[in-house]
C-alpha cells in the first residue's frame, strides 16, 4: 500500500506530495508523522527548495477528525521542524484548517483559480493557536475576520490581501510553482537561507509558534535515553553515563 505522503528528490527540488485524494487529503495521524519526517529529510538534505502539493481536486481538508494526531503541530513547517530553505505550496481546491496552516507557513504560495481557504475552527470548538500568526502576514482585521467567521477566502481575494503570490488558471498551480522552484534551485543557497532566517526572525510569531517547539525540546529530554540513564544512576547511587541520545 502506497504512503499517503511521498518525498521525491529531483534536480535539487524536494517534491512533498499529499496523496489521499479520496479523503480530500485530510491529515491523519500517519500523515502528520510523515509530514514531520519529510520536512526533517528536506532540512537535512542537499535539496535546495521544497514543493508541497497534493493529488486530486483539493489541497487539504484539514485534520482528519476520525484519526487526528495528538501532536498536529509537529507536521507544521518551522514549528514542528525548523527549515532554513525555501518551501513553496501549490494549491488547488480547498485548503481548510490545518491545510490552510500549511500554506500560511510556506514561504511562497501559488494557487489556481479554484483555490479556496477556510478556517472553521470557531464553528467546531477547537483552536491550535498557530494560525494566530496570520495577523503578522496579512492585514489585521482581514485575518481576524477570516479566523473568527470561518468564511471561505477565494483565490483572488487571497491574492489581493497578500496571502498568496500567484493566481493561475485551473490546473496550473503545480507547473507555476515548479518553475519558481527551479529558479530558486539555481540561486545562491546561502543567500536564500539567510533571507529566510532574517525574514522569519523579523516576522512576529504567535504564542503557539514559540511554545510548541519548546514543548518539543522538553519532550525530547523527557523521553531520552539520557533521562532513563540519569534516573537509573540516581537509584543505583552511581555516576551516570550520558550519551546525548
Amino acid at each position: 500500500m502506497s504512503k499517503p505522503i511521498t518525498y521525491e528528490s529531483k534536480d535539487r527540488i524536494a517534491h512533498i506530495t499529499l496523496r489521499r485524494p479520496e479523503r480530500r487529503n485530510a491529515l491523519s495521524a500517519e500523515m502528520t508523522a510523515l509530514l514531520n519526517e519529510s520536512f526533517r529529510r528536506f532540512a537535512a538534505s542537499d535539496d535546495r527548495v521544497a514543493l508541497l502539493s497534493a493529488e486530486g481536486d483539493h489541497f487539504c481538508a484539514g485534520v482528519d477528525v476520525t484519526d487526528p494526531s495528538k501532536e498536529a503541530w509537529k507536521g507544521v513547517p518551522n514549528v514542528g521542524v525548523k527549515i532554513d530553505k525555501p518551501l513553496i505550496s501549490a494549491v488547488q481546491g480547498w485548503a481548510v484548517g490545518a491545510g490552510f496552516t500549511l500554506t500560511m507557513m510556506s514561504d511562497l504560495c501559488v494557487v489556481d483559480e479554484t483555490a479556496q481557504f477556510m478556517f472553521p475552527e470557531a464553528k467546531l470548538g477547537l483552536f491550535g493557536g498557530i494560525t494566530a500568526g496570520l495577523v503578522s502576514r496579512i492585514p489585521h482585521k482581514v485575518a481576524v475576520e477570516f479566523m473568527m467567521l470561518g468564511e471561505p477566502l477565494p483565490a483572488q481575494r487571497a491574492y489581493e490581501v497578500g496571502l498568496v503570490n500567484r493566481v493561475v488558471p485551473k490546473g496550473g498551480a503545480h507547473a507555476t510553482a515548479l518553475e519558481m522552484a527551479q529558479r530558486l534551485a539555481d540561486a545562491a543557497p546561502l543567500v536564500l537561507q539567510t533571507i529566510k532566517r532574517a525574514t522569519l526572525e523579523t516576522l512576529p510569531k504567535s504564542p503557539a509558534e514559540i511554545a510548541y517547539p519548546q514543548m518539543g525540546y522538553l519532550t525530547e529530554i523527557a523521553t531520552s535515553e539520557d533521562y532513563k540513564e540519569g534516573v537509573a544512576a540516581f537509584k543505583e547511587k552511581r555516576k551516570a553515563n550520558f550519551t546525548g541520545k
